[in-house]
């Protein structure tokens, strides 16, 4: 019951209801027709500009859920459609589209996803606060669609839940659909990763530890907390080790940046290199640091090489993530992307650290800007836009994070998000599923918080159960940038580590350190990480880098 979930079924009306939107203009909507066809909804409706400029309107569709042995929101948003430009006077009819197996429900005491027997009312408005029942879908039976695991441990508390017998689910004067079973998709299958690479299968203990973690440097230690942490590209967060070369593979560059590229502005070329000529931040961030990071930064700028050339980047900032969700326009997220994926070509960036979909929980959390929504259709539908206006770029990917719950910046390092199994799959995983099962992005970066008492970065079951087999995610897994220094001394829990996250199939422990690939070559040998699993681990980040390699040079 996060956003409008909780007001629309506690009857709490808010200032700017969600989906609300203002215009130039005004419009009015016609009669819905709603087809059924195998488990396909389609609803058609004409939408007429009754005022005096053009304009656009959205329309949002949401389904009220039959209440059995689960409860539900009042209603929850399942699809949504724009018009095309309408001028004054003009009318147009809008087509939108949605699976019944979109209205799925967790079902905890069986672990699967199932369509409860009952009545679902499908819902067209243009915010949460207006919208009609337009059709009333039958099951006549409950549904099973897709088995699962509960894996996501337990909170230590019961979910809250509301008093819907007030409102008023059961129009009579609808139209009636009746959905047949036999006519539904098959439940899908489980998804399995591919085999582990014959090259990797030769690697030894020390070997393997070191293509586990990023690039660092032997005698320095890691190259930069924030930015210039990139042998190639000045300003890039970071990139695999150049180990992967002598296995065919060049490194992968990644780069930061929530609202298109952060790169340094000012860079100089030494012997074909980037060399930052702008240090890894400004004086003013630099202070606001704590003191062992500032120091470590401080060491960290650089110094003009001799007879070097000093060049420049530019690249363009995109509206933040909640401003481009507000467009409720996913052409216009796709826009975004390609915008970005065209400046990775020209600057030499092979992953792009974004984008990022957590639910906007709390308004305290310091990175919403970052994320689009509360509610999980729509920052998956986006993030599945912007990574398809990425990835249209041969050889370019995102990396879609933060997974999972991260949803406070306070003590981000060690804080644990308690949350039900029901509740994380249904909001908090849901987006993650849907942009990874329309765009499938090259990369997914874990997040720095806890769920229920373990670090999600060596999660088992979020990253092999729900992840790999559920999700069917074929791409690289690799961790926030995790820095010890920065780990609180006094929090409640530990801090990440490299053993746990490469046992759990994570394939890369971001930004590295020698600390961190010590750790794993000693955990292999001792035989408390099995060598098997990190052999996987680094075979997957070695296939994605000579297919994104080979799709760049095809490109030419």
């Amino acid at each position: 019951y996060v956003g409008y979930r909780y007001f629309d079924s506690a009857g709490v009306r808010p200032l700017f209801p969600f989906g609300h939107g203002l215009s130039y203009t005004e419009f009015e909507l016609g009669p819905t027709e709603a087809a059924l066809a195998g488990g396909e909804i389609t609803l058609r409706t004409k939408v007429k500009n009754t005022g005096s400029f053009p304009g656009k309107e959205t329309l949002e569709v949401y389904v009220s859920k039959p209440e059995d042995r689960l409860d539900h929101p009042f209603q929850e948003l399942v699809a949504f459609g724009k018009t095309a430009l309408l001028n004054p006077g003009e009318e147009a009819e809008t087509e939108i589209r949605c699976l019944f197996t979109d209205f799925a429900s967790y079902d905890p005491e069986k672990a699967c996803w199932i369509l409860e027997a009952g009545d679902y009312f499908l819902r067209l408005g243009t915010s949460s606060a207006e919208t009609k029942p337009v059709v009333r879908i039958q099951a006549e039976e409950e549904i099973t669609l897709r088995r699962a695991e509960n894996c996501c441990g337990t909170p230590g508390f019961e979910d809250w839940k509301p008093k819907l017998e007030t409102i008023d689910m059961f129009p009579p004067d609808v139209p009636i659909l009746t959905l047949e079973k036999e006519k539904l998709p098959a439940p899908e299958e489980e998804v399995h990763g591919e085999e582990t690479a014959p090259e990797a299968e030769a690697l030894d203990a020390a070997a393997l530890a070191r293509l586990s973690v990023g690039a660092f440097s032997p005698k320095k230690g890691i190259l930069s907390v924030i930015g210039n942490a990139s042998l190639h590209i000045a300003g890039a967060a970071g990139e695999t080790c150049g180990d992967f070369e002598a296995l065919g593979a060049k490194p992968l560059v990644m780069a930061d940046g929530p609202a298109g590229l952060r790169l340094s502005r000012d860079y100089w070329v030494e012997n074909g290199r980037e060399v930052s000529a702008s240090g890894s931040l400004p004086e003013t961030e630099l202070e606001l640091l704590p003191g062992a990071a500032r120091w470590a930064l401080g060491k960290l700028t650089p110094k003009k090489p001799r007879n070097a050339e000093l060049r420049h980047h530019y690249t363009t900032a995109i509206p933040i993530g909640t401003a481009i969700a507000q467009s409720w326009n996913t052409a216009f997220a796709a826009l975004c992307g390609d915008i970005v994926g065209d400046e990775m070509e020209r600057m030499g960036v092979d992953l792009w650290l974004a984008p990022a979909l957590n639910i906007h929980r709390d308004i305290r959390c310091g990175r919403n800007f970052e994320y689009y929504s509360e509610d999980p259709v729509i920052s998956g539908e986006f993030a599945a836009a912007i990574t398809a206006g990425v990835q249209k770029h041969p050889g370019r990917g995102v990396t879609l994070k933060h997974y999972a719950a991260n949803n406070q910046e306070t003590s981000r390092y060690n804080s644990s998000s308690q949350v039900s199994e029901r509740a994380l799959r249904e909001i908090y995983l849901r987006g993650f599923g849907i942009a990874i099962r329309k765009a499938q992005p090259h990369a997914l970066m874990t997040s720095y918080n806890l769920v229920n008492g373990v670090h999600t970065s060596g999660h088992p079951g979020l990253l092999g159960q729900i992840l790999r087999k559920e999700f069917g995610y074929q791409g690289i897994v690799m961790t926030d940038w995790v820095i010890a220094m920065l780990n609180s001394k006094n929090a409640k829990h530990p801090g990440a580590n490299a053993v746990d996250v490469a046992r759990a199939g994570g394939d890369l422990f971001m930004p590295g350190s020698q600390a961190d690939a010590e750790s794993l070559r000693k955990a292999m040998q001792d035989g408390s990480l099995p060598a098997e699993q990190v052999k996987k681990n680094i075979s997957r980040v070695l296939r994605k880098a000579r297919e994104l390699e080979e799709a760049q040079r095809n490109a030419g």
